[in-house]
């Protein structure tokens, strides 16, 4: 098993992707979050402005109204404990009368009667520098907040004082009657209170921004965790085992989204790596039989035909010396047999190094049923030692095929072989040939046996190169391969079906005749 260590394939957490997207998130939830506290906080000040500014307007209103008769009766001392009885109300910091030039004429603040204003004062400006009488000036404009001594702020609120008929007609007071304003009434107002109220309630929408914003952020975190983050680890980490050669890992994610799709893709890549490599490693051994092939081919020709030479020659002799009868012929009989197994020994290292480099074979016409018998016959005396009884059924149409017929009485020879050795106790070996259900321009055969059967845990390694079951080195595994590639080589297909205990039955589909193959004219 390939270890995999995380400091080395997979990155730092701040690289992460996720983690990218959670701070980006973040900032434009905090900007948007920030943003729009400032603006309700903006927004609060300004009405609280304006409702203490009407409010200051009426009480100014008010103010001037309850001091019209005391102005009026010009009973002076009576205005001025009005005024300062008025000043100290909770909330007002100075109410003032003062004449249009400026001179204070009474104030809540006796230290201030008899000085004059600074005409040139926000509060003064906006009256004497415009060419509108002040009457037209709106409330907001009448209005101004400046900080006092002590830091707070404080709202002032200037308010015209007509000269009225009563007042010009009056015989105390020498205003003509042609003057409309004879001074101004300005009241000053503390917004201490104001201002707490008001820090208070930023502190409140700030406190539940906060809390919106850490709500907000967890929700995120968890979805993008779940819904971006863990996807993304599992299909990096499937990256990482399938680059170290893990080829069987396989990421299970469940998703219908883009991130499933990914995955399944993975999974499908993999699969399709594994069976390309499995590919690769049956080519490789391919090529090693060839090798071996070569070799082999070198070292048994020889001997192979030592015993065909000598097995012909003993067969003369026989012929010539032993007396005619029964046995002779039993005798010439065999020798022919032992010849006919030599030579198809070399012919079979032979098919083996055609098979290996892909080289032609001989087509031509043959009677599928004499290829068969003469393979039974070949096995004859194995089945005989373990007691297997043999039968055949060839129905075909037609009764001959276009093939190799020493390659194909091979396979068959080899098929044969294994189903015997399946069968140790004995049983029973059923062939069958007849057109294929699947494809009319195909024969297919059936080779069956009731031996121990195929496990299910090997069935697809069966046909691979050097792949065997059978114990104490009885075999190297060569047979279902070179059958496999025989069957190929005819453009055919083979498969199999298992049951253990029950037997397995091996399907060779092969076609009436073969492809011309096309010569090049280069």
């Amino acid at each position: 098993m390939v270890k995999i260590k995380n400091n080395k394939n997979f990155p730092p957490f701040y690289r992460l992707l996720s983690f990218k997207l959670f701070l980006v998130l973040l900032v434009i939830i905090v900007a948007l979050f920030g943003i729009y506290s400032a603006i309700c906080y903006k927004l609060q000040s300004h009405i609280y402005e304006n409702t203490v500014a009407l409010s200051a307007y009426r009480m100014s209103d008010l103010a001037k109204n309850a001091l019209y008769r005391l102005m009026l009766l010009n009973k002076r001392d009576e205005l001025y404990q009005t005024i300062r009885r008025m000043g100290d109300e909770p909330g007002i910091v100075a109410i003032r009368i003062y004449n249009k030039k400026g001179v204070i004429k009474f104030s809540s603040r006796e230290e201030e009667i008899g000085k004059t204003v600074d005409m040139n004062a926000e509060a003064c400006y906006i009256c004497h520098s415009a060419n509108q009488p002040i009457t037209s000036v709106p409330i907001k404009k009448k209005s101004r907040i400046f900080y006092g001594t002590d830091g707070q702020r404080i709202m002032g609120l200037i308010n015209p004082i007509r000269n009225a008929p009563t007042c010009s007609n009056n015989g105390c007071h020498a205003h003509s009657e042609d003057q409309t304003i004879l001074g101004v009434l300005d009241v000053t107002m503390s917004l201490g209170d104001l201002d707490k109220a008001a820090l208070h309630n930023r502190l409140v929408v700030y406190s539940i921004s906060v809390g919106l914003i850490i709500i907000t952020i967890f929700i995120f975190a968890v979805v993008l965790y779940w819904g971006i983050h863990r996807p993304i680890h599992h299909l990096q980490k499937g990256m990482v085992h399938l680059s170290v050669g893990e080829l069987d890992y396989r990421i299970d994610m469940k998703r219908k989204d883009e991130l499933g799709m990914l995955a399944q893709s993975f999974n499908n890549m993999a699969a399709n790596l594994k069976d390309a490599y499995d590919r690769m490693l049956q080519v490789e051994k391919i090529a090693s039989l060839g090798k071996m092939a070569a070799t082999v081919a070198h070292e048994l020709n020889n001997p192979l035909s030592g015993i065909v030479t000598y097995s012909k020659l003993l067969q003369k002799r026989v012929k010539s010396v032993a007396p005619p009868g029964n046995e002779k012929n039993k005798m010439l009989k065999d020798f022919d047999l032992v010849i006919s197994e030599a030579m198809r020994c070399g012919n079979i290292v032979r098919n083996l190094l055609e098979f290996a480099h892909s080289s032609t074979s001989t087509f031509r016409k043959v009677k599928l049923q004499e290829v068969i018998a003469r393979a039974l016959s070949i096995v004859h005396h194995h089945m005989e030692l373990v007691g297997v009884q043999a039968s055949s059924q060839v129905d075909i149409h037609p009764e001959t095929i276009s093939c190799d017929p020493d390659q194909i009485l091979q396979a068959l020879v080899a098929l044969f072989v294994n189903a015997i050795e399946a069968m140790p106790n004995g049983g029973k070996l059923t062939i069958r040939a007849y057109n294929s259900p699947d494809n009319p321009r195909a024969v297919r055969i059936e080779i069956s046996d009731t031996g121990r059967g195929i496990p299910e845990d090997i069935k697809d390694r069966i046909f691979e190169p050097f792949f065997t079951t059978k114990k104490e080195k009885a075999g190297i595994g060569l047979g279902l391969a070179v059958v496999c590639g025989i069957v190929q080589h005819h453009k055919g297909k083979m498969w199999l079906d298992s049951e253990p205990g029950k037997g397995t039955t091996f399907y060779i589909e092969l076609p009436f005749e073969q492809p011309v193959p096309q010569t090049s004219n280069a």
